[in-house]
This record gives C-alpha cells, structure tokens and sequence, in this order.
C-alpha cells in the first residue's frame, strides 16, 4: 500500500466536519453510546473555559473510513460526535422554549431550524423529518433518529428504555440544564445561537484521520496509541470480522454478536488482542501483536472465515478464562491441574498459553494435566528463579504447539523434548536459585511463601498438604530490625545484601513467630525453632548466623529445589 493511500489527516472544528452535505454513520456492530456524566461535565468545562479567552480546545482524533468524500464510517470518535450532537438539540430544544414563551418567538425559531439544518440535518420536503448528518449503531440509531432528531420525549417511562437509550436521554437533559442555568440571565437567542456557532462549532478542534479500509486503520490506531491517544483496538477487530456481516439482517446478525460478546466477557475486552494473539500462536507460526490485525485481515476474508474463527475463540476463550483463576470451577474436570495453574498465576506467567490450548484438542485429561505441570516447572525456573527473556520462550512455546497441530507431537516425551531450549539446566538453575532474594511482603511474599512450602514438603513429605498451611508465617532469621547485638556478624552492608536471601528466611508458627522469635539474638532463636514442626526451622544446626551461614543454607535449598522443580528432559 502506497503512502498517499494509507490515510490522510486534517485539523477540523465541528462545523467544518459537518459542511457540505457529508453524512457520518457509527457501523451497526460498534458499541453502543455509553459516556456518562462525568464525561458530559468534562466536556461542559471545556467549552465553558473558552468564553473566557481566544483560545481554541482539542478534542483529540477522529478515525474515519470512506472511499468517497462525503460518507464516512466512524471507526473511532462516535462518543465525542454523538454527544455533541446531543449538545446541539439541547441547544435548538431551549430556542424553541423561548419561542414557545413568546420570547423573539420568529426570530428564535429561525435560529434553531439554521442550527438543525447547520449541525443536525436537513429536513426532507416530503416528510418534513430531519434527515440526519449522523446515523448511530444498530441499538442506538431509532432512538437519535426517531425521538432526539424529531425533539420527541420517549414514550412512556424512561425506565423502558435500554441502557444506551437511557444514557443519550439523561445526556440530552443534562445539557437542557445546563443551557438553562448558563443563559438564565440573558435568554438572548442571538447569544445562545453564537455559544453554538461560534465557540462550539469553531473552537473545539479535532484531528480528523481519514483511512480507506481497516488495515490503514490499524496502522492509525497503533501510532495515535503510542502517542497517548486513545483507541480501542479490540472495537477495531471486532468492526472488521463483523463489517464482513454487513449484509446480513439483524435476525442474522444477533447470533454473530452474542458470540463476541460471550467471547469478550469471559476473556475481557482490555485482555482480548493478547487473548487473540495466544489463540493465533497455538495454530499458526509465531505471531507478534504488531502484526496481529494484518493476519486477521489475511485469514479471514469471507463469511465463513468469521463463523469458524468465532467458534474456535469460543472454545478457547473459556480455557483461557480459567488459565487465569485457579479457583475457576473448569479445573473440577481436570484433577491436579488447579496446583499448577495456581503457580504460573502466582509467577503471573501466561507465554505457555498457546501450548495448553493445542494440547486440549490432541491429548486426554491426565496428559493436559501434565502438560500444564511442565508449563509450572519450565516457567518457575525460566522466569520464577532465572529470569530470562521472555521473547524465546514465546517462539518455543509456539513451535511445540505447531508440532502438536500437524502431529509431529503425539506424546509428553515430544512435548518435554520440545521445551528443552527454554528448560534451564541443573547447574544453571541451582546457581540462579542460590543467590536468589526475594521481598517478604506483597506479591514477591506469596511467591516467597510457595517456595518455602515447597522446599519443606520436599524435605519432610508428611508435614504439609497441596495448600500452604495458614498455620505457616515467614521469619526473618537475621530480623528486619536488629539489635545491636547482630552488629558482630552482619556489618550494615552484609544486612542488606543478605536481609532478603531466601537462605535467611524459614517457616514457622505464628504464635511462635508473634511472641517469642521477634528481633532477638540468633542464640535466642535457636530454640524457638526446635519447637516448629517445619523441617526448614527445626532442621538449622547453625552455631552462629552469618553471610556465610546464610549462603551456605541457601546453596544447600538450592541442591534440594533442582529434584522440587524438575523435568525428564529427553537428550536431543
């Protein structure tokens, strides 16, 4: 694609947006109308601010999609057009009240059908309607149309109207009152007619992006993104596929739309793009977000491409839902899994997602089950202890579920033979995991808790269950805030290079933790440990405690935690 053709940009006020007979229509798939009163207020404030200076106020970027130059799709500034059309029809609404009070009544009506016909649309000859400039969703359009076009009330009560309905009506009023208050003083129609047309037509300016299809789109969107606009990538995925439904009726478009929206409400619209992206890995070769749309764009180019996508995204859309909560019932199913997916979320870990979601499809429950165990263990020395970059193991992820798809990988020796690149070695891991320190507080305390536990039921199997007991507390044995009698074996530096080592932490009871170990003296700690159950406290043989004493504990948890996180890695 040429550059003339990718996209064109313009700086536009309201009235140049809306001059010379051009239309603007929101696609019938888009979301509904959904600012609130916070927004409207903001928006008041805005214009309010320019009466009393020359200044003019931005309002960001308008992406518009059109192969002509009067009609336009908006792809991105429907809220911020919608409500200040809904600004203009307060504005005519209150003329027409002064008029109704006999107040300049000729004159004030010739202002607000000037406005109409300026901002709002022209009305047909025949009818005597307002054909509208601008044309809302498909939930949205009847209402704007038929009742705040027409200056109609809603039918009956306001509480049948749906949600969106709703929030234009109490939009519109919102700014009935408003105009009502400003210009209570002074119900001049020459004044309230030039507030329209001059400080809110003329002042408030848009960057106006005109593209000619989605990919230009894209491309727009991720520029204004990075740039701190904002704009909603996964409306823009959403307008494509459903965009390729156009024709269809609303009987039939109903279904299509359920499924998205069943589809983002279990992975959330925000997580969506990611979602995709793990959903595209799983299937296809490595796909980076960058260039996500693009591919969508490729693949699917017809009706059924959109059905069979939709579906596959259903499907998986639910896996990836529970691989983010542990405690989602779905794990019922699978048992043994939860304690798995337990660990990748406590590390916050989800670059295996594409391997779990092409091994649902090809291996039974215990083999998902332990495929799930080998992402845990993998990943917990990949990125728990040693902390490598992501960005490989992402291309390793996707080429076992590559293999898993064209049946190159039919059993978990493949799938470990497969994982070997990103799986660090003993001696690697053993030398990250002894000079490893981790904060005993917030997030880093529950990963440091799960490791402890860990080392402890690998050392006396009996003493713990799968869960981490409550009964359990983690001790400083250098404490956090030591007397002065710690000054003969820490210097201040030593206590801060090794206050946070995971050799100087251990597990113990909370009322042994809470009365009596505290912040006194190793000597006197000693035997507060040999009253723990925990093998990590009842098990320290140390004379003194000291940096040598602390790195030569954490070596030796480092020997234990290679057999605790370990794998059968088959040699290539």
């Amino acid at each position: 694609m040429g550059r003339s053709t990718l996209l064109n940009t313009d700086t536009e006020d309201l009235k140049e947006l809306l001059s010379n007979g051009k239309t603007y229509a929101v696609p019938p798939y888009q979301r509904d109308y959904s600012w609130k009163i916070g927004h409207w207020e903001d928006l008041w404030e805005d214009i309010r601010g320019l009466e009393g200076d020359d200044g003019d106020h931005y309002m960001g970027a308008i992406v518009l999609q059109s192969h002509d130059r009067k009609k336009f799709q908006i792809i991105d500034g429907q809220q911020r057009i919608a409500t200040l059309s809904i600004l203009v029809l307060a504005c005519i609404a209150f003329l027409r009240d002064l008029r109704t009070r006999g107040i300049d009544a000729e004159s004030n009506e010739h202002r607000a059908t000037l406005l109409e016909s300026a901002f709002i649309g022209a009305k047909d000859p025949v009818s005597l309607r307002v054909v509208s400039k601008l044309h809302l969703n498909a939930s949205d359009d009847k209402f704007y149309q038929l009742n705040l076009s027409q200056h109609i009330p809603p039918a009956g009560s306001v509480r049948n109207l749906s949600d969106s309905e709703k929030l234009m009506w109490d939009c519109f009023q919102f700014f009935r009152a408003k105009l009502a208050e400003h210009f209570r003083a002074n119900p001049d129609g020459g004044t309230i007619a030039e507030f329209i047309n001059v400080i809110v037509s003329e002042r408030l300016l848009f960057i106006i992006v005109r593209v000619q299809d989605e990919l230009s789109a894209y491309s727009v969107f991720e520029t204004l993104n990075a740039r701190g606009l904002e704009l909603t990538e996964t409306d823009l995925l959403k307008n494509y596929l459903l965009s390729l439904a156009d024709r269809l009726s609303k009987g039939q478009m109903a279904p299509l739309l359920d499924q998205w929206n069943r589809i983002t409400d279990r992975v959330g619209s925000a997580r969506l793009p990611v979602f995709l992206r793990h959903h595209l890995n799983s299937r296809r070769s490595y796909v980076r977000q960058k260039g996500l749309f693009k591919i969508i764009r490729d693949d699917v180019e017809d009706m059924p491409g959109v059905f069979a996508l939709l579906r596959d995204l259903e499907v998986d859309a639910a896996w990836y839902q529970a691989l983010g909560d542990h405690n989602d019932q779905f794990w019922l199913d699978y048992p043994g899994a939860r304690e798995h997916v337990r660990v990748l979320n406590l590390f916050r870990i989800t670059q295996y997602a594409p391997l779990v979601l092409a091994a649902k499809d090809r291996f039974n429950i215990q083999d998902v089950v332990e495929v799930l165990r080998y992402c845990a263990v993998v990943s917990f020395r990949f990125n728990g202890v040693s902390r490598r970059s992501a960005h490989s193991q992402e291309e390793v992820y996707n080429k076992a579920s590559l293999a898993i798809r064209n049946g190159s990988a039919t059993n978990l020796h493949d799938i470990r033979r497969l994982l070997a690149p990103i799986y660090i070695s003993d001696e690697e891991f053993e030398a990250d995991f002894a000079t490893l320190a981790l904060k005993a507080n917030g997030q880093t305390g529950k990963r440091l808790r799960y490791i402890l536990c860990q080392l402890e039921k690998q050392i006396d199997p009996k003493e713990l269950n799968d869960e981490i007991p409550t009964s359990a507390t983690i001790e400083h044995i250098l404490p956090e805030n030591p007397a002065e009698s710690w000054n003969a074996t820490f210097s201040n530096s030593d206590m801060e290079r090794f206050l946070e080592r995971l050799g100087n932490y251990t597990l113990l009871e909370k009322q042994l933790n809470n009365r009596e170990a505290a912040n006194r003296s190793f000597e006197q700690k000693l035997p507060i440990y040999r009253q723990s159950r925990f093998a990590l406290s009842n098990g320290i043989q140390y004379e003194e405690w000291s940096p040598a004493a602390i790195q030569e504990r954490q070596s030796v948890m480092a020997r234990c935690a290679k057999t605790v996180w370990k794998l059968d890695i088959p040699m290539s």
